[in-house]
């Protein structure tokens, strides 16, 4: 698993990062383990996949840890593929891949519990890395595990949106909250975030689709209706910790090997992610035979095995959560799209859309030169309204939805802008997200990144540690790319009005 990310890293410096904490953070390794051959300790490795020449501030983030629990086993194996298929798509020149790794940044901890992955336990040193979060927890036992300051360390230099965490044991994805202070009753365990979240998890459910084993589709719900609630969950803590006050603590478990309780003490814009715990299968190691193999492993749905085996239904988990993290549009048909553009003439458009789950708005944008707004109002375009990206009728093997949309220019339009136009599809997505009448409105306004940063265009969030300098800014339009084109006037006569 280290030699593969290791080898990825040498022939692709510029897409992928590998590190440990040990190297990073400096922490104590957990203890030492057999790897390739020879003891070595325990070291915690992460693996940070981005294009660096397009990385900026606000570059969305997503976070996936492959194991907080060391006998479960998939998710090791799972996120480990995951990375080595996305680069390798990416290399190949596939257009989704190219998404998902010019235009986000996802950091992976493929066995964060290093120690009780080797030793195939639960535990690391007798300790839960899953009870050990600074969230409805005794001080004296949380950060008591270097797996749960690895991670940690890792959310404190970043602004993750989404965030995934692999067990085993069931067979379910559940979103907050999980923990002792929102809970035994519907409305108390409610989040302020729970119509997103219903959603994502719904569309994550069809896409991974059916195992062909005895397990079926994941159940999906909050953690606190289908699992049950800890103290010092990762789940809640990620989601709630900047905002949700009641549940933080400053952990002292660590101070015993120069863990400093300051070190659990955070901002307002590091823990606002919408995080999933994914329970893989009901056996924490399934037989080989139920695994999969690498035949069709992004297509929507799987199919039956080998597609609906354990691994790459959960590749094809981490791949839309990727893509889930922020919307796109990318105009399609470039290389036939005309240069030059009479007035009045309709001209069609195909576009591709993803990470977002419903079009409530789309249009064809006509921009004059220097403008970065419509404004002018160069073109007249068909709109698209509260359309469903991908359902039972969305084409198989997708998550995004390709669309077409026509427009023609207005007259005058060549006089007005000087004979260049810029064209561009705009889209507002997932409004429902937001809405002041969604059902948990009573809990107030969502605190979500992954929500408000699509819903809120005055949602802005910034953080800055340790060199690390992270912006989460809210949008209502989401716009492709600009394909330039040449105006004519038209040389029919106008009609009179």
């Amino acid at each position: 698993m280290v030699a593969r990310i290791q080898e990825l890293e040498r022939d692709y410096p510029s897409l992928i990062e590998v590190y440990t904490t040990q190297s990073q953070f400096g922490l104590t390794a957990a203890g030492t383990c057999f790897i390739g051959g020879q003891i070595r300790d325990c070291d915690n490795y992460v693996v940070r996949i981005t294009n660096e020449k397009k990385l900026t501030k606000d570059t969305p983030e997503v976070f996936i840890s492959g194991a907080l629990h060391g006998d479960e086993r998939v998710g090791p194996t799972a996120v480990t593929e995951f990375a080595v298929l996305l680069i390798e798509m990416y290399v190949r020149g596939d257009a989704w891949a190219r998404v998902l790794v010019d235009t986000r940044s996802t950091t992976i901890m493929p066995v964060p519990n290093a120690l009780g992955y080797s030793q195939r336990r639960r535990e690391e040193n007798g300790k839960d890395p899953n009870r050990d979060f600074a969230w409805d927890q005794n001080p004296h036992a949380c950060m008591t595990t270097i797996a749960g300051q690895s991670i940690n360390e890792v959310w404190r230099r970043h602004i993750f949106q989404l965030s995934l965490t692999f067990h085993g044991g069931t067979h379910l994805i559940s979103y907050p909250w999980g923990d002792f202070l929102h809970c035994c009753k519907r409305d108390e365990y409610t989040a302020p975030d729970m119509t997103g979240m219903e959603i994502l998890t719904e569309h994550l459910q069809k896409y991974v689709g059916q195992f062909s084993g005895g397990e079926r589709m994941y159940r999906i719900g909050a953690l606190n209706d289908i699992i049950y609630r800890v103290h010092g969950g990762m789940e809640d803590w990620a989601y709630g910790a900047s905002w949700d006050h009641q549940g933080n603590v400053q952990c002292t478990g660590g101070e015993s090997v120069g863990y400093d309780k300051s070190r659990t003490v955070y901002n307002n814009a590091t823990h606002r992610a919408v995080n999933l715990l994914v329970e893989t299968a009901s056996a924490k190691t399934p037989s080989e035979s139920t695994l999969g193999t690498n035949k069709d492993v992004i297509m929507r749905g799987g199919g039956q095995m080998p597609g609906g085996g354990h691994i790459p239904r959960n590749i094809r988990l981490c791949w839309m959560m990727v893509d889930a993290v922020q919307p796109w549009v990318r105009i399609t048909n470039v290389d036939t799209f005309p240069t030059t553009v009479s007035e009045g003439v309709s001209v069609t458009v195909t576009w591709d859309v993803g990470g977002a789950f419903q079009v409530d708005s789309g249009k064809v944008e006509c921009l004059g030169e220097g403008e970065t707004e419509d404004a002018h109002e160069l073109c007249d375009s068909e709109h698209i309204t509260r359309h469903k990206l991908w359902g039972t009728s969305a084409p198989v093997g997708t998550a995004h939805r390709s669309l077409s949309t026509d427009f023609h220019l207005l007259d005058g339009a060549a006089a007005r802008s000087g004979g260049r136009i810029r064209v561009r599809v705009s889209v507002m997505v997932d409004q429902e997200w937001g809405a002041a009448q969604r059902p948990e409105h009573k809990k107030g306004k969502p605190q979500s990144h992954l929500v408000r940063a699509r819903t809120d265009e005055t949602w802005h969030f910034e953080n800055r540690f340790d060199g690390y300098h992270e912006v989460v800014q809210g949008r209502l339009w989401w716009h492709s790319q600009e394909v330039e084109i040449t105006a004519q006037a038209s040389t029919l006569p106008r009609r009179r009005k």
